[in-house]
């Protein structure tokens, strides 16, 4: 039976990929964007800016207790040295984690250095240039006013357009209300956590309870530097802690009080016991580095979350009559309304956290002092009889891993 060949046509082309559209960007790496934006802006900011009055850009505030504690020991010696060296460190990081997280409860840094003296430029050429303004700004009303009239354009167009004139408007008229405003959450928020959390001193009973938050933050600043490094300031100078809760003005005389009428105190306060300070002051040094780092980098992200929500804040103008408009609610929503509450949340965690680390710093420091009050006496037979049963111990398993011996009385 014949057979017929098959037609051979043209084959049919190979479906091609289409590229991949990418999805919408994640609330989480918006908001990380957005804060290493608000980081570099501040450093170039610090970096720009002309110097101005108080530390790192902020104004001087109200003196505390630890800012009029003088750190001193006398003796002399290479260990007194190391001793006067390590306590002094000591008290610059406490001070520094101190003054960082007071900063933070107290002001925003990107809008004290950038945003008052912008506000203040703004208002001198809204004054200058005043009847300028004040034409223009009706003019353009007047002419979007005709246009919706005349050509009827969509409504949520023109009412965006509308709005974004008056968003514009409010800020070259009012440039210092809407920063302030902006900038107000940025520190209401870190004040009040503090001042939530010094509340938590089990010590303090009801009057603690009743406190204001910059008399509770002075309390809570008060309690770290009294553990951290009034304690062994103290037992530097007499040997003891006689000294952590005496006020600091009435120190020397109370030091002085004491070497008169106990000879002890007085031996270690003219540094016979170069090798007990040493030990002391590098337990103290220490004791006090995680803590001054862990605020140090808190009051870093703290900082970035407060300029990112002042930003935002002032943008507000311009994001809701945005809004308005429902196909850019989305957009709106991811890369502003997402990342200004983000933070908010993180400007109040960062706040709580920090202020936790310091109430929990203080306290294990009291409790560590107050083993130590128990142990007082027989620290290094305790210490011995710890060391004697861990040796005891790794003896007795050395003997049962070896092997037994072999049969004959030879070795194995």
């Amino acid at each position: 039976m014949p057979t017929t060949a098959a037609r051979s046509g043209p084959r049919p082309a190979a479906p091609t990929a289409r590229p991949a559209t990418p999805g919408p960007v994640p609330v989480r790496a918006v908001l990380a964007r957005e804060l290493a934006a608000a980081f570099l802006l501040l450093a170039v900011v610090l970096v720009a800016m002309p110097a101005r009055p108080g530390a790192h850009g902020a104004p001087p505030g109200a003196p505390w207790d630890y800012q009029r504690e003088t750190v001193t020991v006398a003796g002399d010696g290479p260990l007194n040295a190391w001793a006067r060296a390590a306590v002094r460190a000591t008290a610059w990081l406490a001070r520094a984690s101190i003054e960082r997280q007071r900063d933070v409860g107290r002001l925003n840094l990107l809008h004290y250095l950038a945003g008052k003296p912008a506000a203040a430029s703004l208002g001198a050429w809204r004054q200058a240039h005043r009847l300028a303004l004040q034409g223009g700004t009706a003019a353009a009303l007047l002419a979007l006013v005709a246009y919706g009239v005349l050509l009827r354009p969509a409504t949520r167009t023109w009412a965006v357009a509308i709005l974004l004139l008056l968003g514009l408007t409010l800020l070259v008229t009012k440039p210092e209300t809407v920063t302030t405003l902006a900038g107000g959450p940025g520190t209401a928020i870190p004040a009040g956590a503090t001042g939530a959390v010094a509340r938590l001193d089990p010590g303090g009973g009801p009057a603690r309870a009743r406190l204001s938050a910059d008399a509770a933050r002075q309390a809570l600043a008060a309690r770290y530097w009294r553990s951290f490094v009034a304690s062994p300031l103290s037992r530097l100078q007499t040997g003891s802690g006689v000294l952590a809760d005496a006020p600091p003005a009435q120190k020397p005389g109370v030091l002085a009080l004491v070497r008169r009428h106990l000879p002890g105190v007085d031996a270690w306060a003219a540094g016979r016991h170069a090798l007990g300070r040493a030990v002391i002051a590098t337990v103290a040094v220490a004791y006090v580095l995680p803590f001054a780092l862990a605020l140090g980098a808190l009051a870093m992200v703290a900082t970035c979350a407060q300029a990112l929500s002042l930003l935002l804040g002032v943008g507000g103008l311009l994001a809701i009559p945005l809004a308005v408009d429902p196909r850019r609610r989305a957009a709106v929503a991811r890369w502003w309304l997402a990342p200004l509450a983000g933070s908010v949340l993180l400007l109040g965690a960062a706040s709580l956290l920090s202020a936790l680390v310091m109430w929990a710093g203080a306290g294990l420091h009291a409790t560590d002092e107050a083993v130590g009050a128990v142990l007082a006496g027989s620290t290094w037979p305790v210490a011995g009889a710890v060391l004697l049963a861990w040796w005891l111990r790794r003896r007795r398993r050395a003997e049962r891993a070896a092997p037994a011996p072999a049969e004959g009385g030879g070795r194995p």
